[in-house]
């Protein structure tokens, strides 16, 4: 058996705060940076699927999906009613290492921030006498909400609406796509 577990830790900072971890069952996290007191960390049952993120430096936005499977009807409950309240709350990601006993290890390491978009629960899927739920948390990293204008090509009627003196712009239509010019005297 291994020495230690690790699991994802997520904190939804909405009105009241949720925090959830990977596992079965209610756990006591905290205090740290993100989480101001000991909180009870709800167990949002089998982490089926939380992707790989990057931290990009003047790179695309980033929508990501969190897959939450086997969560209580308690979770369920809960993600229905906090649903409206999740868009737009901040959303941290972090990960712990627990014991063999699942007692914490150490603090949690808080890896990345996020933006909460949207908030899912999916239909209860019987199996049996077994009934599986999931939540599903989508999140963004960036602005994913708006798009950026096109390139500008500056022509003489364009340079002119700015300053109708200007004649900066009144030889492009003799250049030819692809085609540069080099500034300064001849």
């Amino acid at each position: 058996m291994p020495d230690y577990r690790e699991s994802i830790v997520v904190h939804i900072a909405c009105e009241p705060p949720v925090l959830l971890w990977g596992g079965v069952g209610p756990i006591e996290l905290g205090p740290d940076a993100v989480i101001p007191e000991r909180q009870l960390a709800h167990g949002a049952g089998e982490l089926v699927n939380f992707p790989d993120f990057q931290q990009l430096v003047a790179g695309t936005a980033e929508r990501l999906e969190a897959v939450f499977s086997g969560v209580s009807e308690r979770i369920v409950a809960l993600a229905q009613e906090e649903a409206q309240n999740v868009a737009g709350a901040r959303v941290d990601v972090g990960r712990i290492d627990f014991g063999y006993d699942w007692q914490p290890l150490g603090p949690i390491e808080w890896e990345a921030v996020f933006e909460a978009r949207s908030l899912t629960v999916s239909r209860p899927v019987s199996t049996g006498a077994q009934v599986n739920r999931s939540i599903t948390l989508t999140i963004v990293a960036g602005d994913t909400t708006r798009s950026r204008s096109p390139n500008a090509f500056f022509t003489d009627a364009d340079q002119r609406r700015r300053s109708s003196d200007d004649n900066a712009a009144a030889n492009t239509g003799v250049y030819s796509g692809g085609t540069t010019r080099r500034f300064g005297p001849k």
